[in-house]
């Protein structure tokens, strides 16, 4: 059963954090670029379901800063990053929230993935 970190809900919005009891791996172009057993899943309202992976455990090698930044009225602003891998580039599908709001700061060491843009989320 995944445990549920953060339940939040304020002016009609809801947001829940959870952690996720299962070894995930995310891939793309063919390589993982992270794997960890101690994954989150944001649910928010609006929003396709989306997997958190620890920094600590994603090969930051692939990962590229990018200028995009994106404020969320809810967690904060969060800062991108592009895949380079195998000399292809992928521009702007990871994100973190490197100082997210106080509501939201068991995501601050985190970072989410494109779900689109890479290969899989193997969970």
């Amino acid at each position: 059963m995944n445990k549920v970190l953060i339940d939040y809900n304020k002016n009609g919005h809801k947001i829940t954090v959870s952690g996720i009891d299962k070894h995930i791996k995310v891939a793309s172009e063919g390589e993982v670029i992270a794997e960890t057993d101690d994954a989150l899943m944001i649910s928010e309202q609006g929003h396709d379901d989306t997997v958190y992976v620890p920094v600590r455990d994603a090969k930051l090698k692939f990962f590229k800063e990018s200028p995009k930044k994106y404020t969320c009225p809810y967690k904060g602003t969060a800062d991108y990053y592009s895949l380079a891998i195998n000399g292809n580039e992928k521009k702007d599908v990871v994100w973190r929230y490197l100082r997210p709001s106080l509501d939201f700061i068991a995501i601050k060491d985190y970072l989410a993935f494109d779900q689109n843009s890479i290969d899989k989320i193997e969970m």
